[in-house]
């Protein structure tokens, strides 16, 4: 008998469809990590496509192209998981391999120091990424030393004392009862396809430990590079966290401020003064907080003028928001989640997300009424209490000489 609970094992029917997609979403990301352990998650997470369920690499990279070669492992701040995208008819050969990466993962010592040496050479990859550097800085300089701003990847030190057996121990303890969803969507045949899943103890409430409070530090972050051409900067504003009801009234102030083309930095900076290749906003919500975060690259003779003109967008939006504005960025925003919506890898995550962060399964048309419930008076107060400059966190990493502006 399947060992499944309602809310660890999520099934989206999606008749008519060729395509496929599942995963196992582990309930635990770097954050949750020790310090000690900082880097492991993602150690393990190199380690489940590397060998596992008995397969050698070969047979591994043979199966995976088997199935259309869209495999993906990842680790984040949060969560881990290993998902995959084929055609229906070789669901349960992708539902077995999904199985074995997460439970039957190789630790053998000769893969680890194999996946040990490629992560090394990952960090080396970020210190040469000023654009990498700069992200890790701003969540230093908003969060401080909370573990939702430790790299996920962790440190040469930590990554480099991490034996064998410690991984394995920590495998373990990522995978034990309450700590994975699987989800699935398309064109599903039940039971028969599902039969492998019951080596997965699914019969828990999943769930996420919670990390400690985060507190806004708003704090100022410098890094030089001598080699670096341009001047990265981060911008970022105490925002709310990913479960909270106003998620859709903060995806569309986002989207007015700087995601689009028609976004007002987009259209100041890069249309209208010709400052900056690109400039944007985005999100980062995670469980106990998040933040609004605006990027851009320019050269360092400009940046001070950027940077004003920025701070004057932010100051000015909660004043003179435009109805009209806040409609492209919903007519967006709800095409958008119709097309993703209609991809069925993007169905597994979003569902995951939603028991995971708002306790309900993910429902198109109950997500599509709360966007259409956004008012303009609610944007503009969101506005008011995030865009404020006198809290705002901000980061920078370019050639020497390059100072933070204020």
């Amino acid at each position: 008998m399947l060992r499944h609970h309602p809310s660890a094992l999520l099934m989206q029917h999606l008749p008519g469809r060729e395509t496929v997609a599942a995963g196992v979403w582990v309930t635990r990301g770097s954050s949750h990590e020790p310090e000690r352990l900082a880097g492991a998650t993602h150690i393990v997470e190199h380690l489940t496509l590397r060998r596992c369920g008995g397969r050698d690499r070969r047979e591994l990279a043979a199966l995976i192209d088997r199935l259309g070669g869209d495999i993906e492992a990842w680790t984040g701040t949060e969560m881990m998981g290993v998902s995959l995208t084929t055609t229906v008819d070789s669901l349960g050969d992708g539902l077995e391999l999904l199985v074995d990466a997460i439970t039957e993962p190789s630790f053998d010592s000769v893969d680890v120091e194999l996946e040990r040496r490629v992560i090394l050479a990952e960090l080396e990859l970020v210190n040469d990424d000023p654009a990498e550097l700069v992200e890790e800085a701003l969540l230093r300089a908003a969060w401080g030393t909370h573990p939702l701003a430790r790299p996920v990847i962790g440190g040469a030190e930590s990554v480099g004392a991490l034996e064998a057996e410690t991984l394995r121990r920590h495998h373990q303890e990522l995978i034990r009862p309450g700590r994975l969803v699987v989800a699935l969507a398309g064109d599903i045949d039940g039971r028969a396809s599902l039969a492998c899943l019951d080596r997965l103890d699914l019969c828990s409430f999943p769930s996420r430990p919670p990390l400690p409070e985060l507190v806004w530090s708003a704090g100022r972050e410098k890094l030089t590079r001598a080699w670096a051409d341009q001047v990265h900067t981060r911008l970022a504003f105490e925002a709310i966290a990913s479960g909270d009801e106003r998620l859709a009234e903060l995806t569309v102030l986002s989207r007015v401020l700087g995601n689009g083309s028609s976004s007002r930095l987009f259209q100041r900076l890069r249309e209208g003064e010709g400052l900056t290749y690109d400039i944007w906003s985005g999100l980062a919500l995670k469980d106990p907080g998040g933040l609004l975060e605006i990027g851009w690259a320019c050269a360092p003779e400009v940046n001070d003028e950027v940077w004003s003109l920025v701070l004057d967008e932010v100051e000015r939006l909660p004043r003179d928001l435009a109805a009209d504005e806040v409609e492209v960025a919903m007519e967006g925003l709800r095409r958008g989640l119709l097309m993703d919506s209609d991809l069925p890898m993007a169905r597994c995550a979003m569902d995951v997300a939603e028991v995971l962060e708002r306790g309900r399964r993910f429902d198109l048309d109950a997500v599509l009424a709360e966007l259409e419930a956004v008012t303009i008076d609610g944007v503009r107060e969101l506005a008011e209490s995030i865009l404020r400059p006198d809290r705002m966190a901000a980061a920078l990493c370019g050639p020497e000489g390059t100072e933070l502006p204020g």
